[in-house]
């Protein structure tokens, strides 16, 4: 997945790095989820016209 750990630095460097790249891959992934399930949901009511709202 969003694993860092091919990153060429020493161990230490890594941990640091890892723990502080964490909250931005969490924030990231649920955003990305959030904006998968607004697109998939969009396509699964294609009667919801959020732009022109002239669809029926």
């Amino acid at each position: 997945m969003y694993v860092h750990s091919g990153v060429d630095v020493p161990s230490g460097t890594r941990t640091q790095y890892r723990s502080l790249q964490t909250p931005l891959v969490v924030e990231f992934r649920t955003f990305v989820s959030f904006y998968l399930r607004l697109v998939s949901w969009m396509y699964l009511h294609p009667r919801v016209d959020v732009h022109s709202g002239t669809r029926t």
